[in-house]
């Protein structure tokens, strides 16, 4: 893995070296460039072709692929920075750019010898080795199965009553069910408990079990099929008189069949046509861990497991460890402690309950066990839960296994913002490109691939139904930790009691550092750690305020930074190599002049500084060069407001100049007095995010000077937020494409919503901070079709009418500080696709009627609607 995602970071450098070099680098000889891009691309496809494939050839193998690309990448970034940051004399230049050119060649060298070495291991069949690696992957597939037939159903019982309706409902065509879930979460267990109830054994005339090996042979599938029909072992026969033997034995029968931990929809395309349909009510019942697995039988609704809750979890405990009997009353707090700490997952569950079942029974091993569960986990049961959670990992394509192992950076339990997480993954050069998709795109198709393989959980949606927020389970983070820290992809640690740690992060891309209980103590070690980590690319640090102190100077090559706070602006300014930034803390008056600086970044994509800014600091101009940064993807400069210059005259000494395109650009935010001239909107073709305030015109200047019309051109545009001035909403145009429109502050009437409303695509409307004004507002029909979210906060808004007619597509409802609101219109109960209603400090009559509406919508069968109240007043209105 940390081969192929050495070759994806190095494309991405040469592709940016080759795409916009900086100014200051003289242009890398094309020859050279073109080899290094025709031996990695090589190399890229040979392990994506033998990535399930392990043997000592091709570790070596990998191994030199990794230090190959990190060379090249440390000689030419290094060649970048040395001449941006003007380190070399001119009377030196000539022997540094000599020097330059022979270490790049000795590294092409090693390219094309691995290219060799590729082509000779492609020439071997290597069937030992999927040999090994199949008999593996069975051999835990069956150990898997071992243990969770042997498994008591606890928490499943609901579940296990839907299936049995679904296997013995009426429908008489061949149905197609799947048990979808996480590794270790049960499905096994409760296929099994389904195989073996008397109802299925009575219900269908022949049954069979068949578990599915990562590396499946259909011959081995037929065969195991027709042993457990019952008929004689057959050795000789080929796959389709197999397969006919199979359609023969079924045919006229009802049958039930379970497949048991299936891997590919390749499995069943290769076998359904041995599999009748004798319109008797027969069942094929599969497993999997693969949600789009599932999705393509096109069958039965996909059965998704959850993870067991904390008394489930804990009576599933108490089963496998005291039986019977009951927990003693001293173990009972310590034995809960541990019982959270496996996360619902019952495959953890019933492990540390095997480990603790045949120990001592004393409070002290207990704790010892509370305290470090993963570690007893990993060890206990012959390391069978590690076994089988890693057997997702392996099977993972290879372009997406460095997207899962990153996962490990976050702390436990983190609740991972998507949109975080998708800028570091750019950042990081991890992703695959295509031509046809930005890298953005490809990161979010590999979330939701990982999503689909039930390897990291959904916790929450946005506004737009978009995945908002994502979680990893704490046995799974375990494993990304382990393998990454196996293959110096990334390091994490807390810094407490550091114990030479230098050599530990010595060789790691990535330093991820956490809190630590003694901050003045760590101070100084981390600096000290830090100064050694000569291969470090990434400074990740979570909550670490002690952290604000001077970055070694071999950090000089970083490339993502992301911190609480930071000793001094000016200094992060000099790792020209950046791509992303990061801050949480609030900018002060010191650290924004060197923002003239920020243009020396020639490889940043994304500036985020989340503080606010100080009242008394005056907005601040970015520098003119902002224009020349055309790796730049995302500008976020946090509550703060900066002024966006004009860009660079046109006209040049030789005449028109060709305009430089950002055409990365996607985020900009937040930008007063955005003027949006024909020039921008040509610079920024591409934009999906924007925030802009207009505030307080310099004498003399009006609407028509920002031309705010011109936001009708950027044709791209999906949400933008408006922190607006008088009249606003009647000078400007909105572009077609948008989807998310934030109002603040603009105090327009209602009825100026109108222009609003037409907006075809537009999906979530928020009006916050007095954005529109007077007591009434009356919506016009056949306005805001599409909207599924509306948010009405701290507005002098009295009487509203409203019905389905006004928002017929109205999912969600958000109103807050409404005080002299009387109440939510009947009409908006009558909405069939609401689904919440959101209330935060509203007055009594809002909630009485939001009260109102519930019962409505429980009265017509809909129990999925919620009201939610927020804020002081939760325990005065009880809707619900």
């Amino acid at each position: 893995m940390a081969a192929y995602a050495s070759l994806l970071s190095l494309g991405h450098t040469l592709d940016q070296i080759l795409q916009h070099p900086p100014r200051q680098m003289d242009v890398l000889a094309k020859a050279q460039i073109d080899s290094l891009l025709e031996n990695l691309t090589l190399l890229r496809d040979f392990l994506e072709d033998f990535s399930l494939i392990s043997g000592d050839e091709i570790q070596a193998l990998e191994e030199k692929i990794a230090r190959s690309a990190y060379a090249a990448e440390y000689i030419i970034e290094s060649r970048a920075v040395d001449q941006i940051l003007e380190d070399s004399e001119a009377g030196s230049e000539r022997s540094c750019s000599t020097l330059f050119c022979q270490d790049l060649q000795k590294v092409i060298e090693e390219f094309s010898s691995m290219k060799k070495d590729a082509m000779k291991i492609e020439k071997t069949e290597g069937i030992e080795i999927v040999q090994q690696q199949t008999k593996a992957a069975t051999a835990a597939s069956f150990l898997r199965g071992a243990s969770d037939r042997k498994n008591t159903m606890v928490g499943f019982h609901e579940d296990l009553n839907q299936i049995m309706e679904t296997l013995t409902g009426d429908e008489s065509n061949l149905q197609i069910l799947s048990i979808v879930g996480m590794g270790g979460i049960g499905k096994t267990t409760l296929a099994k408990n389904v195989f073996d109830n008397p109802l299925i054994k009575q219900h269908f005339d022949l049954q069979a079990w068949v578990t599915i090996s990562l590396q499946y042979s259909v011959r081995e599938i037929l065969l195991g099929l027709l042993k457990e029909i019952g008929g004689e072992e057959i050795t000789q026969k080929n796959d389709d008189e197999l397969g006919l033997r199979l359609h023969r034995s079924l045919f006229d029968r009802r049958y039930v069949i379970v497949m048991d931990d299936m891997w590919s929809i390749d499995v069943w395309d290769g076998i359904k046509r041995f599999f009748p349909d004798n319109n008797n009510g027969s069942r094929v019942l599969v497993t999997t861990r693969l949600s789009n697995v599932a999705d393509n039988f096109f069958s039965c609704t996909p059965h998704q497991l959850h993870l067991l809750d904390e008394d489930q979890s804990w009576a599933l405990f108490c089963d496998k460890v005291f039986g019977q009997e009951s927990c003693p009353c001293e173990l009972e707090k310590v034995g809960k402690k541990i019982v959270r700490n496996c996360g619902g997952l019952p495959l953890a569950v019933v492990a540390i309950s095997g480990l603790l079942a045949k120990s001592s029974r004393t409070v002290e091993y207990w704790e010892h066990v509370a305290n470090d569960t993963h570690e007893a986990l990993n060890k206990g049961g012959d390391g069978l839960c590690l076994e089988i959670l890693s057997l997702s990992y392996k099977h993972l394509p290879v372009h997406l296994k460095p997207c899962f192992l990153y996962m490990a950076i976050f702390p436990e339990d983190h609740k991972i913002k998507i949109s975080k997480l998708v800028k570091l993954w750019v950042a990081e050069g991890i992703l695959k490109p295509m031509s046809s998709r930005s890298l953005e795109e490809i990161a979010e198709d590999n979330l939701k691939d990982l999503i689909d393989r039930n390897l990291i959980q959904v916790h929450d949606f946005g506004s737009r139904n978009k995945i908002k927020t994502c979680t990893i389970h704490d046995l799974l983070r375990d494993l990304c930790l382990r393998e990454a820290q196996k293959e110096k992809f990334l390091r994490v640690t807390m810094m407490d009691g550091l114990d030479n740690h230098s050599k530990i992060i010595d060789n790691n891309r990535r330093l991820i550092i956490q809190r630590s209980s003694d901050e003045k103590l760590c101070r100084q070690q981390v600096f000290d750690a830090m100064n050694s980590a000569l291969c470090t690319r990434s400074l990740i640090c979570w909550k670490s305020n002690y952290i604000s102190i001077k970055l070694p100077v071999c950090f000089r090559l970083l490339r993502v930074l992301n911190m609480d706070d930071f000793y001094s602006f000016e200094e992060i300014l000099q790792l020209v190599n950046l791509r992303y930034i990061y801050f949480a803390a609030s900018l002060n008056l010191n650290l924004l002049n060197p923002l003239e600086s920020l243009s020396l970044l020639w490889n940043l994509q994304t500036i985020i500084i989340a503080g606010t800014l100080s009242d008394f600091v005056k907005p601040t101009h970015l520098p003119a060069e902002i224009w020349e940064m055309p790796q730049l993807r995302h500008l976020k400069m946090g509550h703060g407001d900066f002024y966006l210059p004009d860009p660079p005259s046109t006209n040049s000494k030789n005449g028109r100049r060709d305009i430089l395109v950002m055409k990365n650009l996607q985020t900009l935010y937040k930008i007063r007095n955005f003027r949006c001239t024909d020039e921008v909107v040509r610079r920024m073709p591409n934009l999906k995010k924007l925030g802009i305030t207009y505030w307080r015109f310099p004498s003399g200047f009006g609407w028509d000077h920002y031309e705010v019309y011109n936001l009708s051109n950027l044709h791209n545009l999906e949400s933008l937020l408006l922190n607006g001035y008088k009249n606003v909403l009647r000078n400007l145009c909105f572009p077609q494409s948008l989807k998310k429109l934030t109002l603040e502050n603009c105090r327009v009437p209602w009825e100026d919503l109108t222009v609003v409303g037409t907006l075809p695509h537009l999906e979530v409307l928020n009006l916050i901070d007095n954005a529109v004004r007077r007591r009434e507002w009356n919506p016009v029909e056949g306005e805001f079709l599409e909207l599924k979210s509306l948010k009405i906060f701290s507005t002098d808004l009295v009487e509203w009418t409203a019905d389905s007619s006004h928002f017929p597509r109205l999912e969600k409802l958000i109103l807050g500080y409404l005080e002299f609101l009387k109440e939510i219109p009947d009409g908006i109960g009558e909405i069939q696709t609401l689904r919440s209603i959101l209330l935060v400090s509203c007055s009594d009559s809002v909630y009485s009627s939001a009260e109102k509406i519930q019962e409505e919508q429980l009265e017509l069968g809909n129990y999925e609607f919620q009201v939610s109240i927020n804020g002081a007043d939760r325990k005065k209105h009880s809707v619900g």
